[in-house]
């Protein structure tokens, strides 16, 4: 057998538990940079893994021990207050990064939700790194790449959208609307050069997930360092709403 083993898609192991109760004997060792959060801790790791942001009202970000983990963000009572969660800003274009969120939105008229990577892990009050106030785009970071699902816009419609050393690019929007309660996993891989993003969305089911959903060229600064995160806000006066993560990966294609 080589020495390298290559799989295109994905490995699936079943008879671990029937045999010696484990399927792996040997210590995986990564290659590549490696971030995963099952959020099935008793608390959130903001000392070591999580940078949280609360500075509208009454807004909390916390483990909410439900089956399989998560992390509830309840956004503020007052309209436009946000809330926001994310990583340390190590990942970028040059490393081909990537990042996955599998994210439940309950109140989808009431709330504005960015999911991707952006050159901080969070913005101040009212802001998200990419939203649409007013049914107009404010990309506030410098750099972004992320889905976009904000009440204030015209629809309900799961937008993919940019920003590249503050130079907006023009934002696509999937034709998909997202329901109240619905799950679904976003993904977003920086490509080619480092620059494109591609996106990539599924149902909790599993399906629609191997056609790229969106694409957008030149969208990011391929050198600079970006935070996986997930930005959440109080639209249309609606008080607060809760977005519900399941889970966060990210890493390194390379």
């Amino acid at each position: 057998m080589s020495n390298i083993v290559k799989v295109q898609r994905r490995l699936d192991f079943r008879n671990g538990s029937a045999s010696h109760g484990w399927n792996t004997e040997g210590q995986i060792n990564s290659h590549n940079v490696v971030l995963q959060d099952y959020f099935t801790g008793i608390s959130l790791d903001t000392t070591n893994t999580w940078t949280v942001g609360l500075p509208g009202t009454s807004d909390t970000i916390a483990i909410s021990q439900v089956a399989g983990g998560s992390v509830l963000m309840t956004t503020g009572t007052a309209d436009n207050d946000s809330c926001n969660i994310g990583s340390a800003i190590i990942f970028s274009g040059n490393k081909r990064a990537y990042m996955e969120v599998d994210i439940t939105i309950t109140d989808v008229s009431g709330t504005g939700v960015f999911v991707g990577f952006s050159d901080a892990a969070g913005e101040s009050n009212n802001y998200m790194a990419i939203h649409y106030p007013a049914d107009s785009l404010d990309t506030v970071a410098s750099d972004a790449a992320g889905f976009v699902i904000d009440a204030d816009h015209a629809s309900s419609s799961i937008m993919v959208a940019s920003v590249k050393g503050n130079s907006d690019t023009t934002p696509v929007d999937l034709g998909v609307d997202w329901a109240d309660g619905e799950r679904r996993t976003l993904r977003v891989e920086l490509v080619g050069d480092g620059t494109a993003a591609a996106f990539y969305m599924r149902d909790s089911d599993g399906t629609t997930s191997t056609p790229i959903t969106g694409y957008l060229a030149d969208s990011v600064t391929a050198s600079t360092l970006l935070s996986v995160c997930v930005h959440a806000i109080t639209r249309a006066n609606d008080g607060s709403n809760t977005v519900r993560i399941h889970s966060i990966k990210a890493g390194e294609l390379l």
